[in-house]
């Protein structure tokens, strides 16, 4: 469901994020079962706090309205790095009372570096791709091909970027391209994978963790779907790692077995409705 816009200004995102750090009971952290190490003392990286934040602002307002709390001096930041190797840039902020902060921050790191390391990202995206590629078919879809950029003799040249599968049914045929992370799909490649489906005369169908309010727009402008399934899927033998996560995060994450009713119905219903177009 899309993002509600026009109701609010930066400086009111950044009333609504002091309220956050002020106050254990705000709207982000009633959704869920409690988590043990997680409140308004907690420090949180930025990407957390975009999530936390989807449901009411698109992610760059939150980060735009994170940055001026940093700059007013409400929250303190502390910049780190994640990765064995790649050392990706990670920041913290926190309110700026609180202390003694090192140990928590470096606790949460080990365990961001668990859950975004390649192995694993690589692991996620295979497996909800498995999971869609199951739904597809239990549903009678066919899937023509996977990982490519052709279709009914056209070849996509203009790069060497594919989409995941091609499926069809009852004379339609989707172009479908799944982003099981907890950032939007870069925009660069949406527009590139939209792209090849008009190339390839197909319906774009794009199940995503989340998406932004201007991807869901351009959606519906070319009647494609963003298919959201607001949570990050992980495969069966995380569960350690994902109560770890949900614990100190709050960041939506469950192990799925299947695709679940809400989202097979909304795909379902819009199957439907294509083939009145």
């Amino acid at each position: 469901m899309p993002v509600v816009r026009n109701r609010y200004t930066l400086n009111s995102v950044k009333d609504d994020l002091i309220s956050f750090f002020q106050d254990d009971n705000h709207k982000a952290f009633n959704f869920g079962s409690k988590a043990t190490a997680c409140n308004k003392d907690s420090a949180f990286y930025k990407k957390q706090i975009q999530v936390l934040f989807e449901n009411f602002y698109p992610h760059d307002i939150t980060g735009k309205a994170i940055n001026k709390l940093i700059g007013d001096g409400f929250l303190k930041e502390v910049p780190k790095t994640i990765g064995i190797t790649n050392n990706i840039p990670i920041i913290f902020v926190f309110n700026k009372s609180r202390r003694y902060v090192s140990t928590e921050i470096k606790d949460r790191i080990e365990i961001v570096n668990r859950f975004s390391d390649d192995e694993m990202n690589d692991g996620c995206g295979k497996y909800a791709e498995s999971l869609f590629n199951h739904m597809f078919e239990k549903n009678g879809f066919t899937t023509v091909s996977r990982d490519t950029n052709e279709f009914n003799g056209k070849k996509w040249t203009k790069s060497r970027k594919n989409l995941d599968f091609i499926i069809t049914k009852d004379g339609m045929s989707y172009g479908v391209e799944i982003k099981n992370t907890f950032d939007y799909m870069p925009q660069y490649e949406f527009e590139e994978k939209l792209d090849i489906c008009n190339y390839l005369d197909i319906v774009p169908l794009f199940p995503v963790r989340f998406a932004s309010p201007q991807q869901y727009e351009i959606m519906k402008e070319v009647n494609g779907l963003a298919l959201t399934f607001k949570t990050r899927i992980f495969p069966p033998g995380n569960q350690k790692l994902i109560t770890d996560i949900w614990n100190n995060f709050r960041l939506p994450v469950n192990i799925w077995y299947s695709i679940s009713p809400p989202v097979e119905a909304n795909f379902l219903g819009f199957h439907k409705q294509s083939l009145k177009h």
